[in-house]
This record gives C-alpha cells, structure tokens and sequence, in this order.
C-alpha cells in the first residue's frame, strides 16, 4: 500500500542513514521499525473497556444520591404563550 507522510528532516537523514548501514532500502527500513513499534504494542483484538463497566464516578451513588432533592425541573410556564383570539 502506497502512502504519503510528513517526517522531519533530521529523522529522514537518520532513516536514509541507517538503512544505508544495515543495506537495505528505506521501505525495509520503515516496514521492520513499524513492525518491531506494533509487536510491542498491547493487543487490540480484547475488548479493554468491558473492565471498566460499572467503575464509573457515579457506580457506588443509589438513585437517591442524585442530588436534586426537592427539584422539581424547570419552570417551563415562563416561555409558554397562548394565542387566544381577540374580542374586538
């Protein structure tokens, strides 16, 4: 597969530099670097965020530790208009 990245130009001396001592070319050089990056990488085939169901902030509040005792909502009444017909 073909792509195009931005790599500074100091890091692009290096590359060009080792891959130059190792003998081989700079494709060889960036598929055995991002190969070695990716096997150390955890990996991503789990499911990492199933351990953390119920371990939120809120997972030890009971339904009576919300903290809008005595709320009743908001007053809707002030935006509530009625369009009644005129008497005239």
């Amino acid at each position: 597969m073909r792509t195009t990245i931005d790599i500074p130009d100091e890091l692009m001396k290096m590359a060009k530099k080792k891959a130059i001592e190792e003998g081989i070319t700079l494709k060889q050089l960036f598929t055995k670097t991002l190969e070695k990056e990716l096997a150390d990488a955890p990996s991503t085939s789990s499911t990492p965020w199933k351990k953390l169901k119920g371990m939120g902030s809120a997972h030890k509040l009971s339904p009576d530790d919300s903290g809008f005792d005595g709320y009743s909502g908001p007053d809707w009444t002030h935006s509530v208009q009625v369009n009644e017909p005129n008497d005239t």
